[in-house]
Protein backbone atom coordinates (compact mmCIF):
# COMPACT_ATOMS: atom_id res chain seq x y z
CA UNK A 1 0.00 0.00 0.00
CA UNK A 2 1.40 3.20 -1.14
CA UNK A 3 1.68 6.57 1.43
CA UNK A 4 -1.03 8.41 -0.67
CA UNK A 5 -3.54 5.31 -0.49
CA UNK A 6 -3.24 5.47 3.77
CA UNK A 7 -3.70 9.34 3.24
CA UNK A 8 -6.93 9.16 1.83
CA UNK A 9 -8.43 6.44 3.32
CA UNK A 10 -7.98 8.21 6.47
CA UNK A 11 -9.38 10.98 4.90
CA UNK A 12 -12.65 9.40 4.03
CA UNK A 13 -12.69 8.29 7.62
CA UNK A 14 -12.47 11.70 9.13
CA UNK A 15 -15.08 12.74 7.06
CA UNK A 16 -17.17 9.94 7.90
CA UNK A 17 -16.71 10.53 11.81
CA UNK A 18 -17.98 14.24 10.65
CA UNK A 19 -21.10 13.42 9.01
CA UNK A 20 -21.96 11.09 12.19
CA UNK A 21 -21.10 13.29 14.76
CA UNK A 22 -23.52 15.84 12.74
CA UNK A 23 -26.11 14.02 12.68
CA UNK A 24 -25.69 12.98 16.00
CA UNK A 25 -26.09 16.74 16.81
CA UNK A 26 -28.86 17.40 14.31
CA UNK A 27 -30.93 14.15 16.56
CA UNK A 28 -30.25 15.87 19.91
CA UNK A 29 -30.65 19.64 18.83
CA UNK A 30 -34.50 18.44 17.00
CA UNK A 31 -35.42 15.99 20.10
CA UNK A 32 -34.18 18.49 22.39
CA UNK A 33 -37.85 20.47 22.45
CA UNK A 34 -39.84 17.62 21.83
CA UNK A 35 -38.62 16.25 25.51
CA UNK A 36 -38.87 19.88 27.20
CA UNK A 37 -42.36 19.21 25.91
CA UNK A 38 -43.23 16.05 27.45
CA UNK A 39 -41.73 17.02 30.54
CA UNK A 40 -43.77 20.08 30.25
CA UNK A 41 -46.90 18.67 29.40
CA UNK A 42 -46.68 15.84 32.04
CA UNK A 43 -46.19 18.53 34.48
CA UNK A 44 -48.99 20.36 33.28
CA UNK A 45 -47.49 23.20 32.13
CA UNK A 46 -49.32 23.36 28.69
CA UNK A 47 -48.45 26.87 27.32
CA UNK A 48 -44.80 26.17 27.47
CA UNK A 49 -45.19 22.50 25.80
CA UNK A 50 -47.19 24.60 23.20
CA UNK A 51 -44.40 26.88 22.21
CA UNK A 52 -41.78 23.82 22.35
CA UNK A 53 -43.60 21.27 20.42
CA UNK A 54 -43.86 24.31 17.70
CA UNK A 55 -40.38 24.61 17.77
CA UNK A 56 -40.24 20.50 17.69
CA UNK A 57 -42.21 20.29 14.47
CA UNK A 58 -40.33 22.93 12.91
CA UNK A 59 -36.91 21.51 12.90
CA UNK A 60 -37.71 17.90 12.74
CA UNK A 61 -41.07 17.27 10.13
CA UNK A 62 -40.88 13.60 10.16
CA UNK A 63 -41.36 13.49 14.33
CA UNK A 64 -45.30 12.14 14.00
CA UNK A 65 -45.42 12.17 17.92
CA UNK A 66 -44.99 15.87 18.53
CA UNK A 67 -47.45 16.78 15.97
CA UNK A 68 -50.50 14.49 17.80
CA UNK A 69 -49.54 16.07 20.85
CA UNK A 70 -49.27 19.41 19.37
CA UNK A 71 -52.82 19.14 17.55
CA UNK A 72 -54.12 17.85 21.35
CA UNK A 73 -52.71 20.62 23.31
CA UNK A 74 -54.65 23.17 20.82
CA UNK A 75 -57.72 20.93 21.60
CA UNK A 76 -57.55 21.66 24.92
CA UNK A 77 -57.04 25.04 24.45
CA UNK A 78 -60.63 25.47 22.55
CA UNK A 79 -59.67 24.85 19.47
CA UNK A 80 -60.76 21.48 17.97
CA UNK A 81 -60.92 22.66 14.42
CA UNK A 82 -57.54 23.81 14.41
CA UNK A 83 -56.55 20.23 15.85
CA UNK A 84 -58.22 18.37 13.24
CA UNK A 85 -56.23 19.91 10.14
CA UNK A 86 -53.15 18.93 12.36
CA UNK A 87 -53.82 15.36 12.69
CA UNK A 88 -55.64 15.17 9.59
CA UNK A 89 -52.62 16.21 7.75
CA UNK A 90 -50.44 13.59 9.35
CA UNK A 91 -53.10 10.53 7.98
CA UNK A 92 -51.94 11.41 4.22
CA UNK A 93 -48.55 9.91 5.44
CA UNK A 94 -47.04 7.03 3.92
CA UNK A 95 -45.07 6.00 6.34
CA UNK A 96 -46.80 5.50 9.50
CA UNK A 97 -46.22 2.83 11.84
CA UNK A 98 -49.61 0.91 12.51
CA UNK A 99 -49.41 2.36 15.97
CA UNK A 100 -48.61 5.90 15.01
CA UNK A 101 -51.98 5.78 12.68
CA UNK A 102 -53.68 4.31 15.83
CA UNK A 103 -52.45 7.71 17.94
CA UNK A 104 -53.63 9.94 14.94
CA UNK A 105 -57.80 8.31 14.89
CA UNK A 106 -58.13 8.18 18.66
CA UNK A 107 -56.76 11.96 18.67
CA UNK A 108 -59.10 12.78 15.61
CA UNK A 109 -61.79 11.25 17.16
CA UNK A 110 -61.64 13.40 20.37
CA UNK A 111 -61.22 16.40 18.03
CA UNK A 112 -64.33 15.44 16.20
CA UNK A 113 -66.75 14.84 19.57
CA UNK A 114 -64.95 18.12 20.96
CA UNK A 115 -66.02 20.04 18.17
CA UNK A 116 -69.51 18.32 18.13
CA UNK A 117 -69.02 15.92 14.66
CA UNK A 118 -70.43 13.04 16.40
CA UNK A 119 -70.89 11.23 13.17
CA UNK A 120 -66.92 12.32 11.42
CA UNK A 121 -65.81 10.71 15.07
CA UNK A 122 -67.99 7.50 14.43
CA UNK A 123 -65.66 7.54 11.01
CA UNK A 124 -62.64 7.78 12.73
CA UNK A 125 -63.57 4.79 15.08
CA UNK A 126 -64.55 2.81 12.43
CA UNK A 127 -61.66 2.89 10.91
CA UNK A 128 -59.62 2.35 13.89
CA UNK A 129 -61.37 -0.76 14.69
CA UNK A 130 -60.23 -2.21 11.52
CA UNK A 131 -56.74 -1.38 12.19
CA UNK A 132 -57.26 -4.05 15.13
CA UNK A 133 -60.48 -5.83 15.16
CA UNK A 134 -59.52 -7.74 18.29
CA UNK A 135 -58.85 -4.48 20.84
CA UNK A 136 -62.00 -4.35 23.21
CA UNK A 137 -61.43 -1.27 24.05
CA UNK A 138 -61.60 0.08 20.60
CA UNK A 139 -64.86 -1.62 20.07
CA UNK A 140 -66.53 -0.20 23.27
CA UNK A 141 -65.27 3.45 21.65
CA UNK A 142 -66.87 2.79 18.70
CA UNK A 143 -70.20 1.35 20.45
CA UNK A 144 -70.48 4.75 22.24
CA UNK A 145 -69.89 7.13 19.76
CA UNK A 146 -72.78 4.98 17.95
CA UNK A 147 -74.75 5.51 20.69
CA UNK A 148 -74.01 9.29 20.99
CA UNK A 149 -74.67 9.58 17.27
CA UNK A 150 -78.09 7.42 18.04
CA UNK A 151 -76.93 4.82 15.01
CA UNK A 152 -79.24 2.31 16.75
CA UNK A 153 -78.98 -0.40 14.22
CA UNK A 154 -75.17 0.08 14.03
CA UNK A 155 -75.00 -0.20 17.83
CA UNK A 156 -77.08 -3.35 17.90
CA UNK A 157 -74.94 -5.13 15.53
CA UNK A 158 -71.52 -3.39 17.43
CA UNK A 159 -72.77 -4.83 20.69
CA UNK A 160 -73.67 -8.49 19.43
CA UNK A 161 -70.01 -8.22 18.12
CA UNK A 162 -68.43 -7.11 21.07
CA UNK A 163 -70.67 -9.56 22.97
CA UNK A 164 -68.95 -12.67 21.33
CA UNK A 165 -65.19 -10.87 21.86
CA UNK A 166 -66.27 -10.42 25.44
CA UNK A 167 -68.23 -13.71 26.16
CA UNK A 168 -71.14 -12.19 27.38
CA UNK A 169 -74.89 -11.62 27.12
CA UNK A 170 -76.55 -8.78 27.70
CA UNK A 171 -79.62 -9.12 25.66
CA UNK A 172 -81.78 -6.38 27.84
CA UNK A 173 -79.81 -3.62 26.08
CA UNK A 174 -79.62 -4.99 23.07
CA UNK A 175 -83.70 -4.87 23.41
CA UNK A 176 -83.23 -1.39 24.86
CA UNK A 177 -81.74 -0.43 21.10
CA UNK A 178 -84.42 -2.04 19.18
CA UNK A 179 -86.81 0.31 21.26
CA UNK A 180 -84.88 3.73 20.42
CA UNK A 181 -84.78 2.60 16.90
CA UNK A 182 -88.57 1.83 17.46
CA UNK A 183 -89.53 5.52 18.80
CA UNK A 184 -86.90 7.31 16.12
CA UNK A 185 -89.12 5.30 13.45
CA UNK A 186 -92.43 7.15 15.05
CA UNK A 187 -90.57 9.94 15.62
CA UNK A 188 -90.64 10.03 11.59
CA UNK A 189 -94.34 8.93 11.26
CA UNK A 190 -93.69 4.93 10.50
CA UNK A 191 -96.04 3.67 13.03
CA UNK A 192 -95.87 0.18 11.57
CA UNK A 193 -92.11 0.20 11.36
CA UNK A 194 -91.60 1.17 15.16
CA UNK A 195 -94.02 -1.40 16.25
CA UNK A 196 -91.93 -4.35 14.64
CA UNK A 197 -89.34 -2.72 16.31
CA UNK A 198 -91.21 -2.97 19.99
CA UNK A 199 -91.58 -6.93 18.94
CA UNK A 200 -88.37 -7.51 17.96
CA UNK A 201 -87.32 -6.18 21.72
CA UNK A 202 -90.18 -8.10 23.26
CA UNK A 203 -88.63 -11.18 21.60
CA UNK A 204 -84.62 -10.26 22.92
CA UNK A 205 -86.43 -9.88 26.57
CA UNK A 206 -90.17 -11.16 26.97
CA UNK A 207 -90.30 -8.22 30.40
CA UNK A 208 -89.09 -4.98 28.05
CA UNK A 209 -90.95 -2.62 29.76
CA UNK A 210 -90.89 -0.18 27.21
CA UNK A 211 -91.69 -2.58 24.30
CA UNK A 212 -95.26 -3.45 25.94
CA UNK A 213 -96.50 0.17 26.69
CA UNK A 214 -94.71 2.13 23.73
CA UNK A 215 -96.04 -1.05 21.20
CA UNK A 216 -99.76 -0.16 22.86
CA UNK A 217 -99.37 3.56 22.82
CA UNK A 218 -98.70 2.99 18.85
CA UNK A 219 -101.84 0.91 18.92
CA UNK A 220 -104.13 3.69 20.21
CA UNK A 221 -102.65 6.26 18.11
CA UNK A 222 -104.40 4.10 15.23
CA UNK A 223 -107.98 3.65 17.17
CA UNK A 224 -106.40 -0.04 17.57
CA UNK A 225 -108.19 0.23 20.93
CA UNK A 226 -108.96 -3.69 21.54
CA UNK A 227 -105.51 -4.75 20.44
CA UNK A 228 -104.12 -1.95 22.45
CA UNK A 229 -105.49 -3.15 25.54
CA UNK A 230 -104.41 -6.35 24.97
CA UNK A 231 -100.77 -5.47 24.83
CA UNK A 232 -101.18 -3.85 28.00
CA UNK A 233 -102.42 -6.65 29.80
CA UNK A 234 -100.37 -9.07 28.56
CA UNK A 235 -97.46 -6.52 29.99
CA UNK A 236 -99.10 -7.04 33.41
CA UNK A 237 -99.56 -10.62 33.81
CA UNK A 238 -95.31 -10.73 32.43
CA UNK A 239 -94.68 -8.21 34.35
CA UNK A 240 -96.87 -8.15 37.62
CA UNK A 241 -94.31 -6.21 39.44
CA UNK A 242 -94.28 -3.36 37.73
CA UNK A 243 -97.86 -3.21 36.38
CA UNK A 244 -99.00 -0.10 37.88
CA UNK A 245 -97.19 1.41 34.84
CA UNK A 246 -99.83 0.49 32.46
CA UNK A 247 -102.73 1.28 35.09
CA UNK A 248 -103.55 4.45 33.52
CA UNK A 249 -103.23 3.32 29.90
CA UNK A 250 -105.74 0.07 30.86
CA UNK A 251 -108.26 2.73 32.89
CA UNK A 252 -108.64 5.19 29.92
CA UNK A 253 -109.10 2.57 27.32
CA UNK A 254 -111.27 0.53 28.97
CA UNK A 255 -113.55 3.73 30.11
CA UNK A 256 -113.36 5.24 26.54
CA UNK A 257 -114.49 1.33 25.69
CA UNK A 258 -117.15 1.26 28.13
CA UNK A 259 -115.66 -1.46 29.88
CA UNK A 260 -114.68 0.55 32.78
CA UNK A 261 -116.08 -2.57 35.32
CA UNK A 262 -113.54 -4.87 34.13
CA UNK A 263 -110.76 -2.84 35.65
CA UNK A 264 -111.05 -4.38 39.14
CA UNK A 265 -110.18 -7.74 37.11
CA UNK A 266 -107.26 -6.73 36.45
CA UNK A 267 -106.24 -5.44 39.40
CA UNK A 268 -106.81 -9.20 41.22
CA UNK A 269 -105.19 -10.81 38.49
CA UNK A 270 -101.95 -8.67 39.44
CA UNK A 271 -102.45 -9.57 42.80
CA UNK A 272 -102.65 -13.25 42.31
CA UNK A 273 -99.30 -13.11 40.71
CA UNK A 274 -97.75 -10.74 42.93
CA UNK A 275 -99.70 -10.51 46.14
CA UNK A 276 -97.55 -7.77 47.99
CA UNK A 277 -98.09 -5.21 45.04
CA UNK A 278 -98.58 -1.83 46.55
CA UNK A 279 -100.02 -0.38 43.27
CA UNK A 280 -102.45 -2.72 42.59
CA UNK A 281 -103.51 -3.19 46.26
CA UNK A 282 -104.41 0.80 46.27
CA UNK A 283 -106.12 0.97 43.08
CA UNK A 284 -108.15 -1.77 44.07
CA UNK A 285 -109.15 0.16 47.09
CA UNK A 286 -110.03 3.09 45.15
CA UNK A 287 -112.07 1.23 43.05
CA UNK A 288 -114.31 0.21 45.60
CA UNK A 289 -114.64 3.63 47.37
CA UNK A 290 -115.73 4.92 43.18
CA UNK A 291 -118.06 2.08 43.77
CA UNK A 292 -119.55 3.48 46.80
CA UNK A 293 -118.31 0.34 49.23
CA UNK A 294 -116.92 2.34 51.17
CA UNK A 295 -116.41 -0.18 54.12
CA UNK A 296 -114.58 -2.63 52.14
CA UNK A 297 -112.57 0.49 50.56
CA UNK A 298 -111.47 1.71 53.94
CA UNK A 299 -110.29 -1.85 54.87
CA UNK A 300 -108.23 -2.44 51.91
CA UNK A 301 -106.96 1.03 52.30
CA UNK A 302 -105.90 -0.25 56.44
CA UNK A 303 -104.50 -2.94 55.41
CA UNK A 304 -102.11 -1.32 52.95
CA UNK A 305 -101.37 2.20 55.11
CA UNK A 306 -100.22 -0.43 58.46
CA UNK A 307 -97.53 -2.00 55.66
CA UNK A 308 -96.89 0.98 54.32
CA UNK A 309 -96.40 4.02 56.76
CA UNK A 310 -96.57 7.31 55.77
CA UNK A 311 -97.02 6.42 52.33
CA UNK A 312 -98.53 10.03 50.65
CA UNK A 313 -101.07 7.87 47.87
CA UNK A 314 -102.23 5.82 50.17
CA UNK A 315 -102.62 7.97 53.18
CA UNK A 316 -104.58 10.19 51.82
CA UNK A 317 -106.72 8.12 50.57
CA UNK A 318 -107.21 6.80 53.96
CA UNK A 319 -107.63 10.01 55.20
CA UNK A 320 -110.87 11.00 52.28
CA UNK A 321 -112.18 7.54 53.40
CA UNK A 322 -112.08 8.85 57.15
CA UNK A 323 -113.53 12.11 56.54
CA UNK A 324 -116.45 9.99 54.33
CA UNK A 325 -117.18 7.78 57.38
CA UNK A 326 -116.90 11.13 59.94
CA UNK A 327 -114.44 9.98 61.74
CA UNK A 328 -113.04 13.60 61.51
CA UNK A 329 -110.35 12.70 64.96
CA UNK A 330 -108.72 9.88 63.20
CA UNK A 331 -108.14 11.73 59.96
CA UNK A 332 -106.37 14.59 61.68
CA UNK A 333 -104.66 12.19 63.56
CA UNK A 334 -103.54 10.36 60.01
CA UNK A 335 -103.05 13.62 58.57
CA UNK A 336 -100.61 14.35 61.46
CA UNK A 337 -98.66 11.17 60.80
CA UNK A 338 -98.84 11.67 56.93
CA UNK A 339 -96.55 15.06 57.50
CA UNK A 340 -94.34 13.45 59.65
CA UNK A 341 -93.83 10.09 57.87
CA UNK A 342 -94.36 11.27 54.10
CA UNK A 343 -92.50 8.17 52.28
CA UNK A 344 -94.46 7.20 49.62
CA UNK A 345 -92.83 8.23 46.75
CA UNK A 346 -91.55 6.22 43.69
CA UNK A 347 -88.03 6.53 43.67
CA UNK A 348 -85.89 4.85 40.93
CA UNK A 349 -81.81 4.68 41.64
CA UNK A 350 -79.58 4.12 39.31
CA UNK A 351 -77.66 1.01 40.46
CA UNK A 352 -74.61 2.52 38.63
CA UNK A 353 -74.03 5.91 39.59
CA UNK A 354 -76.89 6.73 42.74
CA UNK A 355 -78.89 8.93 40.62
CA UNK A 356 -82.67 9.21 41.26
CA UNK A 357 -85.65 10.01 39.95
CA UNK A 358 -89.38 9.74 40.18
CA UNK A 359 -89.88 8.44 36.54
CA UNK A 360 -88.78 5.11 35.56
CA UNK A 361 -86.31 5.46 32.64
CA UNK A 362 -84.44 3.14 30.71
CA UNK A 363 -80.87 4.85 30.45
CA UNK A 364 -79.35 7.23 32.86
CA UNK A 365 -78.73 10.64 31.95
CA UNK A 366 -75.95 11.32 34.49
CA UNK A 367 -73.77 8.02 33.96
CA UNK A 368 -75.10 6.52 30.47
CA UNK A 369 -75.89 2.84 31.68
CA UNK A 370 -78.09 1.52 30.28
CA UNK A 371 -81.01 -0.54 31.86
CA UNK A 372 -80.00 0.32 35.38
CA UNK A 373 -83.27 1.64 37.31
CA UNK A 374 -85.37 -1.54 36.85
CA UNK A 375 -86.18 -3.16 40.29
CA UNK A 376 -84.93 -0.17 42.35
CA UNK A 377 -88.90 1.12 42.90
CA UNK A 378 -88.85 1.46 46.80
Amino acid sequence: MTTAYYIITAFILILVFIFILVLIRKKRKSSAPYTEALHCFIEGDRDSALELLKKAVKEDTENVMAYILLGNIIREKGNPQKAIKIHRNLLVRSNLTKSQTQEILIALIRDYKNAGLISQAVEMAEKLVKQDRKNTQYQELLLTLYEENKSWDKAYFQRQSLNKWKKQKDSNILALYKIEAGLDAIKKGLEKEGRIRFREAIKLNKKCIPAYLYWGDSLQRENRYSEALEVYINFTKKNPQKAHLAFDRIKDLLFDMGRYGEIELIYRDVISRDPENFEAHLNLADLHMKQGDIERAEKECRDLYNKYPGNKKCGLLLISLLRYRQKEKEAIQKAVELLKLETGKHIYKCSKCGFETEEIIWRCPSCGAWDSFLGSCS
